[in-house]
C-alpha cells in the first residue's frame, strides 16, 4: 500500500534512505530469528533427551522402592529418609542467550544421601535412595531447560513478526512510494518539458 506522501524529490530521498535502514533491520533480524531457532532446536533435543532419561529413572526408582517396601515397613523407610545427611542447595541467577535474559539454576551437594547401616536397609531401597540422589539435578536441569525454550519461543514469534512487518508491510510499502514518487517527478518533469517548447514556439512566432 502507497504512503500518503507529497510527491517531491526530497521525501523520495527520506524514503530511499528508510528503505536502506528498514533492509538492513530485515536482514538483521532474519538473522537474530535464525540464530534463535537454532538455539532452540539443540536445547528441545536436550530438553527431550533429559526428560527421556528422568523418565526411565523415575520408573526404575519406583520400582526399586516398591521392591524394598516389600521387606520394610512404612514407619522404617520413614526413619531411613530422615537419616540422610545429604543436603541439596539450589543457587538461581540469571543468564543471557542471544541478548535473551533466562533463569539460570546452579545445583550443590553436601553430605551422604546414605548415612545409615547396611543392615538397617535392604539393597532394593538402597538403590532407589542412590537413584534418586543423582536425579534430582537432571530434574533440575530440565525444568530450567523449559524455562529457556518457553522464553525461546516468545522471542522467536517476537522476532517473527517483526521481520515479517518489514518484509510484507514496510519495505514493499516504501517501495512502492518510491515508485509512484519517481513516475510523479518524470510526470511533472515531461509536462515541464513540453510547456517550456510551446513558450519557445510561442517566442519564435514573435
Amino acid at each position: 500500500m502507497r504512503l500518503n506522501v507529497n510527491p517531491t524529490r526530497m521525501e523520495m530521498q527520506r524514503l530511499k534512505k528508510s528503505l536502506v535502514l528498514a533492509r538492513r533491520g530485515w536482514k538483521m533480524l532474519k538473522d537474530k530469528q535464525d540464530e534463535l531457532m537454532r538455539i532452540f532446536l539443540e536445547k528441545k533435543d536436550v530438553f527431550f533427551k533429559l526428560y527421556r532419561k528422568c523418565n526411565e529413572d523415575m520408573r526404575e526408582i519406583l520400582s526399586l522402592a516398591i521392591a524394598g517396601n516389600a521387606f520394610l515397613s512404612g514407619e522404617k523407610t520413614s526413619h531411613l529418609a530422615s537419616l540422610s545427611g545429604a543436603r541439596l542447595f539450589l543457587e538461581a541467577g540469571v543468564k543471557n542467550i542471544f541478548s535473551l535474559k533466562v533463569p539460570d539454576f546452579h545445583v550443590k551437594y553436601s553430605g551422604k544421601a546414605i548415612t545409615y547401616k547396611s543392615a538397617e536397609s535392604v539393597v532394593y531401597w538402597d538403590k532407589a535412595v542412590e537413584k534418586a540422589s543423582r536425579l534430582l539435578p537432571d530434574i533440575i536441569a530440565a525444568g530450567a531447560l523449559l524455562f529457556e525454550i518457553q522464553a525461546l519461543c516468545i522471542e522467536i514469534a517476537s522476532t517473527r513478526r517483526r521481520v515479517n512487518a518489514l518484509e510484507y508491510i514496510m519495505i514493499p510499502n516504501i517501495t512502492e512510494t518510491v515508485k509512484y514518487i519517481n513516475f510523479k517527478l518524470e510526470e511533472m518533469e515531461r509536462a515541464n518539458t513540453v510547456r517550456l517548447m510551446k513558450i519557445k514556439e510561442i517566442v519564435r512566432r514573435h
